[in-house]
């Protein structure tokens, strides 16, 4: 992948992504604002998704400043334990799995970052009307009261990660 960009317009173009990021994580939180959600998926696609062209731009950013992002995840064996993996791994990790089909981060994003209002896709995938019937909290139900649509609380966990992996790795060294 070949990557025109100086460090200094790729370090503007992470921190921008970054930015709106927070942005709209406080607004789908504080706020309750899903309508942030596909901004949010798009965002996330565009640091992520090595399907669209000049985008991708976390591996663009290992490749130019000789860094390897190191993501926190669950281990796949019993008993569960915390793990660093790198970007491949993080993106093609499974997150969960509906009606037997497994999905990863990369393809909730994808999906949801492609749904019609967030870009042209006429088709809406099954997995976003099986996914609006899962409902799931967001932090401590008693006390936050943040309940999401699968998808949403899943988007919303992967752009938290993100900003703290990015800020701690290379905007903040």
């Amino acid at each position: 992948m070949k990557d025109q960009s100086t460090e200094q317009e790729l370090l503007k173009e992470i921190e921008d992504s970054i930015s709106n990021i927070e942005s709209f994580m406080t607004d789908i939180i504080k706020n309750n604002s899903t309508a942030r959600i596909n901004p949010l998926s798009v965002e996330l696609r565009k640091l992520l998704s090595p399907y669209t062209r000049g985008d991708y731009v976390l591996k663009r950013a290992e490749e130019k400043f000789g860094i390897k992002f190191l993501f926190p995840d669950g281990s796949k064996t019993l008993p569960r334990t915390r793990i660093d993996v790198g970007l491949e791994d993080y993106i093609n990790r499974m997150i969960f799995s509906i009606g037997g089909r497994p999905i990863t981060r990369i393809i909730l994003i994808k999906l949801v970052a492609d749904e019609k209002g967030a870009h042209t896709d006429e088709e809406k995938d099954p997995l976003h009307a099986q996914s609006q019937d899962v409902i799931l909290p967001l932090g401590n139900p008693a006390r936050d009261r943040l309940f999401f649509e699968q998808n949403h609380l899943y988007l919303v966990e992967i752009a938290k990660t993100i900003v703290q992996v990015v800020k701690n790795q290379l905007l903040e060294k």
